[in-house]
């Protein structure tokens, strides 16, 4: 059926500690068994890549016990004396003290529940990689293989830094071996630029063969590929990594054997850094092809995995569901990007969209002032424009950094983020406005699931507000072309909840402790506007083509206990089961049971509703195709228009002691409002001026 656990090879090949940098240490398959690199407790999305530093003993030289916290380097450097002798005997006592209390549990079955890894090996054309396996548990009912830290592309450092991703060697080399226990370094914050690297789960086969051929029977019997799920990660193009969410749990937890794939991309100033200069150099929307490097990866190789190449899904949240409507776009006939097909077939955007928040020209005023800020925290303000790229990939790449942030944390406050993606183009990533994209048909017409949650704004806008005049404040400042009728009427949208009756009436609960008195006005009009008439947009624009396929939107609203809300992200670990957030919360487990249910089913098939090939589910909610109701001119959503599934409604588990603990209803269908359908007919109206130069035109020369 797939690939069993690998036995121990006689001669012990080379083992690689990172893709193309060999370990200064010869190691066999089977203390690759025996030394893991983290606890035999850890959670299989635990990060166990603890990278080493200057002081790192070189491996070769390591006692078994060692690590890099222990003072081994100064035992060993300094002269006796009565103190280290005592520290040595103390040492030792406790050392003793530990493995007889682990032979006691051992002996007594207390550590019998913990997860047991061994290893699972796979071979692609660019090596063979060494992963592990997590038995089922609690966390996880199936158990699942899986290889963290395979890079996909080279090095993003040195003369690669600020052009476009390179592929790998085209040399083949499947007798290297490397170890994909640990995670790799990431894009952002405190990792490396040799980042551009992958993470594989599937669900492990052996163990149980009945169980399997009942698994594999879904998908149409055992010689079937199983699908692929993507998982693009957010953080505002400025952070996060491919670990944010746990891709091992929603594999175990999917009603069908699937694939689920998490990777890094460049985020800040090395992956989005618009401007006039950035566009000549060839250098926009780095991060965004990335992506599409990984996915033509995942072309090439997923089905040595198992996984099907030609049932891939692309599954994001918040920057990794603006990237992935950018993609749909990118990869439409009509961009003549590439000649092949694309290479993903069904999408699942959450909380995002092509057309939410900001996608300007790259040299927009906004971007060419950010641009030369970011130069100037760079040390390079006064250098000539045909050596600036020379020059900063000269820098080190602390520089680089430091600078990213400091300009990502002056406009973070006002919402007018910096290191976003721009327009590049016909040909481009980002090749037009996207809503001309979407009205022109340039889009790829695939299978689309979205959705938002309640409170999308609530982590975003400022907490202590409490002017009337905040709301005008706030949304003018992000969106400068808003004039004096369309701030009017928007006020007038999102009443006032200290001087309007409306208002009083609308905001009725209290916003949490030390918040200003308009938090819940702004919280309710920043979220309309970036996410959830967004999502919304999308799902108007793919239902109303000539096309066939189907879209499916959510509305998830369990609360949670920062604002009392349901907050940006709170839907993520509901989606992937993730029993480390959700274990005390029965209520919340049965929504995510429908939530990765429809989700993995809508992975496999297309149909979140199928519970295998050609088969209808006969119990639970029935989720409806969504059918826009923004055609219409009255703001009645009569007959089917208009309805998407509600999951959580009513669950304040996760709020803790500031809740009732109800567990609220997992999931269910409901129409939209007349007021939301009023919102976001506002913001459809308004979506013009936050693309291109803010007033419905883009040129390029």
């Amino acid at each position: 059926m797939h690939s069993e656990p690998e036995k121990p090879p006689t001669c012990p090949p080379k083992i690689y500690e990172k893709h193309g940098r060999e370990k200064a240490v010869d190691i066999s398959i089977d203390e690759i068994g025996s030394s893991s690199s983290g606890d035999s407790s850890s959670d299989l999305e635990s990060n166990r890549g603890g990278g080493g530093g200057p002081d790192e003993m070189p491996a070769s030289k390591k006692p078994s016990w060692w690590s890099r916290y222990s003072g081994y380097q100064r035992l060993r450097t300094l002269p006796p004396s009565r103190t280290r002798r005592a520290v040595f005997f103390v040492t030792s006592a406790s050392a003793i003290t530990v493995v007889a209390l682990i032979i006691w549990l051992l002996r007594t079955g207390h550590l019998n529940g913990l997860p047991q890894k061994e290893n699972v090996k796979v071979t692609i054309a660019q090596g063979t990689y060494f992963g592990e396996v997590t038995a089922k548990s609690d966390k996880y009912p199936r158990s699942v293989d899986a290889w963290r830290g395979i890079p996909y592309a080279q090095s993003t450092g040195g003369e690669n830094r600020f052009r476009p991703p390179q592929p790998l060697s085209d040399t083949p080399t499947p007798d290297v071996v490397y170890d994909a226990r640990s995670f790799g370094s990431v894009c952002g914050g405190g990792g490396d630029e040799d980042c551009l690297n992958l993470n594989v789960y599937r669900p492990h086969f052996g163990a149980d063969p009945a169980a399997d051929a009942r698994d594999m029977a879904k998908l149409g019997g055992e010689d079937k590929k199983m699908p692929v799920v993507v998982y693009v990660h957010g953080g505002g193009f400025n952070g996060g990594s491919g670990k944010e969410r746990n891709m091992a749990s929603f594999v175990s937890w999917a009603e069908t054997p699937t694939v689920g794939i998490s990777f890094n991309y460049r985020v800040g100033a090395l992956g989005f850094l618009p401007s006039a200069l950035t566009r000549k150099e060839g250098a926009l929307n780095l991060g965004l092809k990335d992506q599409q490097m990984l996915l033509a990866w995942v072309q090439k190789n997923v089905a040595s995995f198992g996984g099907d190449p030609d049932n891939v899904t692309l599954m994001g949240l918040s920057a990794g569901a603006h990237s992935i409507g950018h993609q749909l776009i990118s990869y439409a006939p009509a961009n003549k990007l590439t000649s092949s097909a694309a290479p993903f077939h069904k999408v699942i955007i959450e909380s995002g969209g092509p057309t939410a928040r900001a996608v300007f020209a790259p040299t927009h005023p906004l971007h060419e002032k950010q641009f030369q800020e970011f130069l100037v925290a760079c040390g390079l303000s006064d250098t000539p424009d045909d050596d600036v790229f020379n020059q900063l990939r000269a820098l080190p790449l602390s520089k680089i950094k430091s600078a990213s942030s400091s300009i990502w944390n002056k406009y973070n406050g006002s919402l007018r983020w910096a290191f976003q993606p721009s327009i590049d183009g016909p040909g481009g990533v980002v090749p037009d406005l996207p809503r001309q994209s979407w009205e022109k048909g340039n889009v790829l017409r695939i299978p689309i699931m979205t959705g938002f949650n309640t409170n999308e704004g609530a982590i975003f806008v400022p907490a202590g507000a409490s002017d009337s005049s905040a709301l005008r404040k706030l949304m003018g400042g992000i969106i400068p072309a808003l004039n004096e009728t369309s701030l009017t009427l928007m006020e007038s949208i999102y009443p006032d909840p200290l001087n309007t009756t409306e208002g009083k009436d609308m905001y009725i609960i209290k916003p949490p402790g030390g918040f200003g008195k308009q938090f819940w006005r702004l919280d309710d009009a920043y979220a309309h506007y970036a996410y959830i008439c967004p999502v919304l947009q999308t799902a108007h624009y793919a239902s109303t083509s000539d096309s066939k396929s189907p879209v499916y939107v959510y509305h998830f609203s369990a609360r949670s206990q920062a604002h009392g809300a349901t907050d940006h992200g709170d839907e993520a670990p509901v989606v992937a089961h993730d029993m480390a957030v959700l274990s005390n919360f029965p209520g919340l487990l049965k929504t995510a049971d429908a939530m990765t249910g429809f989700w993995s089913r809508f992975a496999a098939f297309g149909d979140p509703n199928l519970v295998s090939a050609g088969t209808a589910s006969t119990s639970g909610t029935t989720w409806q195709k969504f059918q826009s109701p923004f055609s219409n001119t009255s703001d009645s959503t009569a007959g089917d228009k208009g309805r998407v599934a509600l999951f959580g409604e009513g669950n304040d588990e996760r709020m803790l002691a500031r809740g009732r603990s109800a567990p609220g209803t997992p999931s269910q269908v409901v129409s939209l409002t007349d007021r939301e359908l009023e919102e976001c007919r506002y913001w459809f109206d308004r979506v013009i001026y936050s693309e291109g130069f803010g007033d419905g035109n883009v040129t390029f020369t």
